[in-house]
């Protein structure tokens, strides 16, 4: 058997050296533990973030992209309201001048005769006076007259091509909206 009692002064040097040693291999084994457990943590933390980021990069590209297309869009439904707009005005400056064209056509055919008022416009001057004053109340009466048709026709040619006009810069102005994404149309 072993005789201890040599051993015996340093026995409790020896336990506490021991106990130290456990202590240092448990410190040891659960740091490298630790260690491995949050590296494999952070690796995956970092994984998630960079799937984060990446996220991030392709739906802020998509709303670039989405951007891009709208602009585009409205950029185009500009220039297609532009060119119309212009259309509807040059249509619109042809229209009154086809009107004034047609009062003067119109007051030239009554006075040479080509074109007759219907009775309720031509309501002659009655009566007559001194040196013959009632024959120039008549002319007087007649191409005030035939001015005044012209008027009322020109005025309702010009009243028609400002509706037009206006009818025109509504629709182009709704299909701009439409084109441009801003509004929906709805079916019937």
């Amino acid at each position: 058997m072993i005789n201890l009692d040599p051993l015996r002064p340093y026995a409790h040097l020896i336990r506490w050296a021991l106990i130290a040693l456990l202590a240092l291999l448990l410190l040891v084994l659960g740091y490298r533990w630790g260690s491995g457990h949050w590296k494999g943590e952070y690796t995956a933390e970092v994984a998630a973030r960079a799937a984060d980021n990446a996220a991030h990069v392709a739906t802020l590209q998509r709303l670039a992209d989405a951007s891009a297309l709208v602009a585009a869009k409205a950029k185009a439904a500009s220039t297609a309201l532009a060119k119309s707009r212009a259309e509807s005005d040059a249509n619109y400056q042809k229209a009154l001048n086809d009107a004034k064209r047609a009062e003067r056509d119109l007051a030239t055919a009554l006075r040479r005769g080509d074109v007759q008022l219907q009775p309720q416009w031509s309501c002659p001057a009655t009566g007559t006076g001194a040196s013959g004053s009632a024959a120039d109340a008549l002319q007087a009466g007649a191409a005030g007259r035939f001015n005044s048709a012209a008027r009322i026709v020109a005025a309702a040619d010009a009243d028609a091509a400002l509706i037009t006009w206006l009818w025109d810069s509504w629709r182009a102005d709704r299909d701009a909206v439409i084109v441009a994404g801003c509004a929906v149309e709805a079916t019937r």
